[in-house]
């Protein structure tokens, strides 16, 4: 099977290419970046990498027209900058879904498609369900440009779905591991070790017991894989996530007392690290019921032994 992943060069990307390859497929990497995350596999024979602009229906087209499995992760993904500069949110999580669509749909190829779990905005009732209701902050605040973009991939998916279009939609919940973001830059995690190898103080948004779900990349990439695979997921969104509640505080203090890191922990106001007009989701839990009764998947890694298999990666590294 030829496999086309969009963001192929990204985090989960890069984990997908190595899974698909070992599953004995020919995978095709599109991504903007340069093969950073995927060094170790250019040399594979059924791998190949194009750097360039999914934008571009030029660039895409053909790299559509001869797959026959279309991964479309390519997004962004990082608060900060969904905070600083909607508009490229916008653009790529946006414009680049709808391309890569109509090119599906043109070309008859399933769809594989990476939401979030920020779909479901600050709606308190926890955990979710893939059917939950959405709950929203403000137009007005640039965060939610994020999740309302991936919301509308959704509704186009359900919409070409009505005319026997194959699609399966995969909410994340905060994946996390080795190749996880550059450090200082992305993701909580990687915010977080760049303070502590610095010995600088770690700066923890207040007010510090807002939660996550960190689910370990391992068990993230087996849950994308049964669900792109297995017919009887086709049609259907699904979360991927582990239901066990982290705070910002406790993740901070975890990963300093498993890196044995001396930096101190601090609370600052959100405006401090997001501009004014940040919009927090105070818990994000998800129920995984559908993907245990259809795919047989559960997640299996504590957050310690992940989170000491990342902070292991980015210290010898």
């Amino acid at each position: 099977m030829k496999i086309l992943i969009t963001g192929g060069g990204g985090f989960v990307g890069s984990y997908l290419c190595e899974a698909e390859l070992a599953a004995g497929n020919k995978v095709v990497a599109l991504d903007i970046a340069p093969p950073v995350k995927v060094k170790e596999l250019l040399a594979n024979p059924n791998f190949k990498y194009v750097q360039g602009d999914m934008l571009e229906e030029a660039t895409l087209e053909p790299l559509v027209a001869e797959t026959d499995l279309l991964y479309h992760l390519a997004a962004i993904a990082d608060p900060q900058v969904y905070c600083e500069n909607p508009l490229k949110v916008l653009r790529l999580d946006l414009e680049a879904t709808q391309l890569a669509l109509k090119l599906a749909v043109r070309y008859n190829k399933k769809f594989i498609f990476s939401s979030t779990s920020e779909i479901y905005g600050k709606n308190p009732k926890v955990p979710w369900k893939e059917d939950d209701d959405r709950v929203l902050g403000s137009t007005h605040y640039p965060r939610w440009s994020y999740s309302s973009s991936k919301a509308i991939g959704e509704h186009y998916c359900f919409a070409y779905g009505r005319n026997n279009f194959k699609f399966v939609i995969l909410r994340f919940f905060n994946f996390y591991g080795p190749k996880l973001d550059f450090v200082g830059q992305g993701r909580v995690m990687t915010c977080f070790l760049d303070k502590f190898i610095k010995g600088e103080p770690v700066e923890v948004v207040e007010p510090g017991d807002q939660s996550r779900c960190f689910t370990y990349i391992d068990d993230g990439i087996a849950g994308i894989m049964k669900a792109a695979h297995a017919p009887e997921a086709e049609g259907k969104a699904f979360n991927f996530g582990i239901n066990v509640e982290t705070t910002m505080l406790e993740l901070a203090e975890l990963m300093k007392r498993i890196g044995k890191f001396k930096s101190k922990i601090v609370i600052i106001p959100a405006e401090k690290k997001y501009g004014k007009g940040y919009d927090d989701i105070f818990r994000r839990i998800p129920d995984c019921t559908r993907a245990k009764e259809i795919l047989g998947w559960q997640p299996t890694t504590s957050l310690e032994e992940g989170l000491k298999k990342t902070i292991d990666y980015y210290i010898i590294k």
